[in-house]
């Protein structure tokens, strides 16, 4: 099979499809990838050894400025270009993780007559999927609830296709109930970027929480890291707040081994979590589209996995108090860890590319 892989613009995207252009690689299947100049697959093609080709492509922000209009027009001609190239490579089928960089060559997948699957990583999906999901061969979905977006295409749940330095690490952990010792590890991420009031939040509720003995680790993001590292000089806060800029394959696979509780956005990280068997803080981002973080985090909530904490609400005090109720209470921890068991999906890359495989048999 002649593969496709699209999916970009961010590393929730990219990394998710890079996880099925490896598997598709290791069975024996040609692998192209397909993207935007302007996000992070070409890079990242380059260093994992993926043919990369890209068009100029950007998200579609709004319709009421000319900025708008012309990222459509740019994803109209990316299209063009794109489905030339499908045709001069022959490909079998295409398969995208979403993000502004796949709308030209699933269209263009569209319009030259070749099989394409979507993989949807949230309960509500992004644009593109939405648009383009209503003509796809399946879709491959991360949560229980959502289905209901894609009308009458073919929905499978496969789960989702987190890194492979991940899962290898999560495979050693124990799955076994692991209650928190006498010095828990608090994880705070609030994505690639970080997030500042996840950060602000984290250092006033560790020192409010001083007594309990706790470590701190936050991936503060890059843009981030100075100031709350100066902030945390100022207060005198010791090496028990722990504050990295972001936390490479390796380091986050040692930081969700170790942690007893992660405080976190509800995204792509949530499959994270569930291979870890991490019980949670979820602060949904308010401005994510369709409001799907706060969705996302409703299903782990609903199943015993997750405290939320909504960003309006977000304190020291009502930190605080969700994570005290995972350190003090064992049996909801417990409780947590097989929730987290039963929704993880550890073959799910495996499940995704059986799906392609059948879509492009037919």
């Amino acid at each position: 099979m002649r593969l496709v892989v699209t999916g970009g613009g961010t590393g929730g995207h990219v990394y998710p499809a890079l996880e099925i252009a490896r598997t598709a690689r290791e069975a024996g299947h040609e692998v192209l990838y397909l993207g935007s100049i302007r996000g992070q697959e070409g890079k990242l093609c380059h260093e994992n050894g993926f043919e990369f080709v890209g068009f100029r492509s950007e998200p579609i922000r709004s319709w009421k400025r000319p900025q708008g209009w012309n990222a459509a027009l740019q994803i109209l001609r990316a299209s063009g270009r794109a489905k030339a190239k499908l045709i001069d490579w022959r490909a079998d089928a295409v398969f995208s993780t979403g993000g502004y960089s796949s709308a030209p060559i699933v269209k263009a997948a569209r319009s030259a007559g070749v099989p394409y699957v979507i993989h949807e990583q949230n309960t509500v999906p992004g644009r593109t999927n939405r648009i383009m999901g209503r003509h796809a061969a399946a879709i491959a979905t991360t949560f229980k609830s959502g289905h209901e977006h894609f009308g009458k295409t073919k929905v499978v749940r496969t789960g989702m296709p987190i890194r492979r330095e991940l899962r290898q690490s999560a495979q050693g952990n124990l799955f076994g109930h692991q209650t928190p010792d006498t010095k828990p590890l608090i994880l705070v991420m609030g994505g690639s970027q970080g997030a500042t009031r996840l950060n602000e939040a984290a250092m006033a509720t560790a020192t409010r929480m001083a007594g309990v003995g706790a470590h701190w680790l936050v991936a503060a993001g890059p843009k981030n890291y100075d100031g709350l590292l100066e902030s945390k000089r100022k207060l005198g806060i010791g090496d028990e707040f722990d504050v990295r800029a972001y936390l490479d394959a390796e380091e986050m696979a040692s930081a969700l081994f170790r942690a007893t509780v992660v405080v976190c956005r509800s995204g792509g990280s949530l499959a994270e979590l569930a291979a870890f068997r991490k019980p949670s803080v979820l602060i949904p981002l308010p401005i994510a589209m369709g409001n799907h973080q706060f969705f996302n985090a409703k299903e782990f909530e609903g199943m015993g996995a997750a405290q939320i904490l909504e960003q309006s609400d977000l304190a020291t005090s009502t930190l605080e108090a969700r994570i005290r109720h995972w350190l003090a209470e064992p049996e909801a921890y417990a409780h947590a860890q097989d929730a987290l068991a039963e929704w993880d999906l550890p073959d799910a890359a495996q499940r995704i590319l059986a799906l392609i495989e059948e879509s492009a048999a037919r």
